[in-house]
């Protein structure tokens, strides 16, 4: 089954589209920067209905290197034992910084992989995220425990309790998959913990934690080129630079009224002329790849260049106020952005269901990936700064944050799972083509029972889905060369060309 509608992954600021006066405001500015984002996706009106799908509480320590700290806490996770056989392997999607799901344990590759083999299908969820949290709520005190390594330490506790009492097989092989940074998470279990991980599989993982993200926009650019063509490059190149330009003249109202923004954009408010062009930026990215099709970039191209107006920042601003034209005014000033990271409450829709302030504050203090627009080959301008982005985490966690605290929590990650050259074995990293993201994941390795595939003209995650009929014949082989890699984990077959 291919998808209907991207349900995305979110990776950081999150917060800066989130909050607006009201309700409808909310919700739309929200679902456009979680679909620039990077979660995995099901199809809409996606409901539950295998029978051997059952829920399940797993209580671990709050804090696992504190031996003085014996505080517990509980988090959930779902199991499905449909296809397994007596002496079969363990298959987990990974939970990440999401809520959970049951849909890759009753659907897609694992799970026709798992009715091959005999599996026993899991899916947790991982803590402070969805109903799994540790905490009373999420003050910047409480999500001192949101770390990958505690996260770690959850799921290899998790998984010696399911082979030992809801398996009952303490032998029981264990092959792990996840997507983004939850596909990290997978590969990073197996580089620390081998004798109790035979494989993973990292769809899209997110290995490399980046300060400056800046890469990502020259990707986008080199897309926009590509399938939009040179002239829609170069009147988004004008677009932004006229705003800059007018902004930095004094002609602030000209850009305030053509954006038709909720508040004056003046030059002597700095973040909130960085935050206008990071939603501007962000509004074209999530136009152009939220639906995954090449095609949507070309539409949205030449809705931008076909327009009769009379400078490029004019085109610009008459293609946003369609696209936004549910909203009475464009709310891009930073403080309204900072709002729904600020909900403090873990039953919060902000926090349950999309992870903000979770999401904000591990992108703070251990991943980074700031998606900047300092790069030069790129057509986003370059208000889009550092600056933008410490302000945001400072201004969600407190002035503790500077640009030293997030730059050694980078490094650390990096030090720690060993970013791009992790030299784990047994392990699978696989890409789209498309995915910007795939320049913070691995895209050539090759290690013992180990690989990585980038998948031709894909976006994301388009190998995690069962083989269809409309998958093009390398993504069908990228797929079955998936399934060979986890049947030589369990001990079968030669190795995958």
């Amino acid at each position: 089954m291919r998808l209907l509608k991207v349900i995305p992954f979110a990776l950081l600021l999150v917060a800066l589209v989130a909050a607006v006066p009201t309700q409808e405001r909310s919700t739309r500015l929200l679902g456009t920067l979680q679909r620039h984002l990077a979660r995995p996706a099901i199809p809409e009106g996606f409901v539950p209905r295998n029978e051997n799908i059952t829920g399940g509480r797993f209580r671990t320590k709050i804090d696992h290197f504190n031996p003085q700290n014996r505080d517990t806490f509980e988090f959930s996770y779902f199991s499905n034992n449909e296809f397994y056989r007596p002496g079969g392997p363990i298959f987990i999607f990974v939970g990440g910084n999401f809520a959970m799901t049951t849909y890759y344990i009753e659907h897609g590759l694992l799970y026709d992989t798992a009715a091959r083999d005999g599996a026993w299908l899991f899916t947790n969820e991982h803590r402070y995220y969805g109903a799994s949290t540790p905490v009373p709520n999420y003050s910047t005190e409480n999500l001192r425990f949101l770390k990958s390594e505690q996260a770690l330490m959850d799921l290899i506790e998790w998984i010696d309790y399911l082979r030992n009492t809801v398996v009952g097989d303490p032998n029981a092989k264990v092959v792990l998959m996840g997507t983004g940074y939850a596909g990290a998470l997978a590969t990073w279990a197996r580089q620390r913990f081998p004798s109790i991980i035979d494989g993973a599989w990292g769809a899209g993982a997110t290995v490399l934690a980046s300060f400056d993200f800046q890469e990502h926009a020259g990707d986008i650019g080199e897309m926009i080129r590509r399938f939009g063509g040179n002239e829609c490059y170069s009147m988004i190149w004008v677009a932004f630079r006229t705003a800059q330009y007018l902004i930095d003249a004094g002609l602030d109202q000209t850009v305030t009224s053509l954006l038709n923004t909720c508040e004056p954009i003046e030059p002597g408010k700095l973040l909130d002329v960085e935050t206008l062009f990071y939603h501007l930026k962000l509004a074209i990215q999530e136009a152009m790849l939220g639906q995954q099709s090449t095609a949507k970039i070309r539409d949205v191209c030449e809705a931008m260049i076909n327009s009769t107006e009379e400078t490029a920042l004019h085109d610009l601003a008459g293609w946003l106020n369609v696209y936004y034209a549910n909203l009475p005014c464009n709310p891009f000033d930073f403080d309204t952005n900072m709002e729904a990271a600020q909900v403090l409450q873990p039953g919060a829709p902000e926090n349950a269901l999309l992870g903000l302030r979770q999401t904000q504050y591990q992108a703070c203090t251990e991943f980074g990936w700031f998606r900047t627009t300092d790069l030069d080959e790129q057509p986003f301008g370059d208000r889009v700064t550092m600056h933008f982005f410490l302000s945001a985490c400072r201004a969600l966690f407190g002035e503790w944050v500077t640009d030293a605290v997030i730059y050694e929590g980078v490094r650390l990650t990096n030090l720690h799972y060993g970013g791009q050259d992790p030299r784990s074995t047994n392990v699978l990293f696989t890409n789209g083509e498309f995915d910007p993201n795939r320049l913070v994941s691995i895209t050539s390795y090759i290690n013992p029972l180990s690989y990585a595939y980038v998948v031709p003209n894909e976006f994301l995650y388009s190998e995690i889905y069962s083989i269809a009929e409309e998958d093009s014949t390398e993504l069908v082989t990228i797929k079955q060369s998936i399934q060979s890699f986890i049947g030589l984990w369990l001990g079968d077959g030669l190795t995958p060309v």
